[in-house]
């Protein structure tokens, strides 16, 4: 098997690592806030306390994709390459997205009602769009990553599932806005991340390890 190196010897290193845990950490207690209805904005399918926690969650995610696209691209170069893309694009664009929970709730709180929303719901105009449909690039990088280190076997089998899985489950709820996907699939998605990242950041994923699995 190719050995591809855990971590980059750098001083930096100890915030990588870490960014592996506090950014899914972080996006589990997003969808728990959601889930549980803390600070919900009408008409209850978002929260402003989601957005505020899942913001620094994506962005956290932006130094693990990058991450993990340098390990896949020592196998797989192109397919690296392309995951480092995607991942930049999907985890700012979802930042976004979960920034304008805070500036939805800050505008409602001044007098923007259901009125201005349901217009702004019904056309959010281009220039957002191409902005928003950058989104779905988060949850597929994920799906990317796992499948080139599944045919890699340079990671876990189980934590390359588990990157699979997420990124499945994660749409389901945020792209198609389905209440069961919602309680269920958003909250188990940020939990298949935060134990697979989590896996890497405690080096169990090194090479060298893989038969302890």
């Amino acid at each position: 098997m190719q050995d591809v190196r855990a971590f980059p010897d750098h001083p930096f290193q100890p915030l990588l690592r870490a960014s592996f845990v506090a950014g899914p950490l972080l996006l589990v207690a997003s969808a728990l806030a959601f889930a549980l209805g803390i600070g919900l904005i009408p008409p209850g399918i978002t929260s402003w306390v989601e957005g505020l926690i899942g913001a620094y969650a994506l962005a956290l995610f932006v130094p693990i994709y990058l991450e993990l696209s340098r390990r896949l691209a020592v196998t797989h170069r192109r397919l690296g390459t392309l995951t480092a893309v995607t991942g930049l694009f999907g985890a700012t664009a979802g930042f976004s997205m979960e920034f304008l929970r805070l500036v939805e709730h800050s505008l409602r709180a001044r007098g923007a009602g259901d009125t201005v929303w349901q217009a702004f719901a019904a056309d959010p105009g281009g220039p957002l769009l191409v902005v928003a449909l950058l989104g779905p690039l988060f949850p597929l990088t994920s799906v990317l990553l796992g499948a080139g280190f599944l045919q890699a076997g340079t990671m876990p089998r189980w934590v390359s599932l588990c990157l699979i899985a997420a990124g499945i489950a994660f749409p389901l709820a945020q792209v198609g806005g389905f209440a069961w996907a919602l309680t269920w699939a958003y909250p188990t998605a940020c939990v298949l991340w935060l134990v697979a990242l989590g896996s890497v950041a405690a080096g169990r994923s090194e090479p060298g390890r893989e038969g302890e699995e």
